[in-house]
């Protein structure tokens, strides 16, 4: 039998969408997850960091237990889908589906440690990943997700080579980058005013 909605629950659901994650609130009242979500989008909280089971690039971090320019990094240079909307308030946020996350983390599980994300929170959890689990447990696996930052010293040789005219892969070769990290970083400092100026300055 369907559990009915109390005044108490629908109270209590206010007041922590956008603090919690579906999954804390949907435990903390005793409900499923699928139960909390339809409340939610029943009732037409103006919550979109939440609804539709999405979450943003911060609450994606807290739950792989990493911090958000790991996530911000997966969304710029390998590919980690995710939708940018503006809310009601007008600030920026990228939006990741779970299961968008799963098909992609499913293809680079060498920069997930599955062990640091409690089981059946990002929901729909694949069963892969509890052999992934596994798989680390008996192995002690830790993975490396370490992002080099660019110096000054790596934009001007950036700049100097694609004025000879290589390729980004070329240069990703010898400047120990993956293509894409010397595209977008190019991208970076020629695209914004900043970049501009830098460029002809050291052209």
């Amino acid at each position: 039998m369907r559990k009915l909605w109390i005044q108490k629950e629908i109270d209590y659901l206010s007041e922590n969408i956008g603090t919690q994650k579906i999954s804390t609130i949907a435990k903390n009242m005793n409900r499923s997850y699928e139960s909390v979500r339809v409340k939610i989008t029943r009732l037409g909280l103006s919550n979109t960091k939440l609804q539709l089971g999405y979450c943003t690039a911060g609450e994606l971090a807290s739950i792989l237990n990493i911090d958000r320019s790991t996530i911000r990094l997966w969304m710029r240079e390998y590919g980690l889908p995710f939708k940018n909307k503006v809310t009601r308030e007008v600030k920026n946020f990228y939006f990741i589906d779970p299961s968008d996350f799963w098909n992609w983390a499913e293809l680079h599980k060498e920069k997930v440690q599955f062990l640091a994300i409690e089981e059946q929170v990002l929901l729909p959890e694949p069963a892969w990943v509890e052999e992934e689990r596994k798989n680390e447990r008996v192995h002690q696996l830790i993975k490396k997700r370490s992002y080099r930052n660019w110096t000054t010293q790596e934009d001007k040789k950036l700049i100097a080579l694609r004025s000879e005219r290589l390729t980004f892969n070329v240069i990703a070769v010898k400047m120990k980058r993956t293509p894409t990290s010397v595209r977008n970083r190019y991208k970076l400092i020629t695209s914004s005013k900043v970049g501009n100026s830098y460029e002809e300055r050291n052209s």
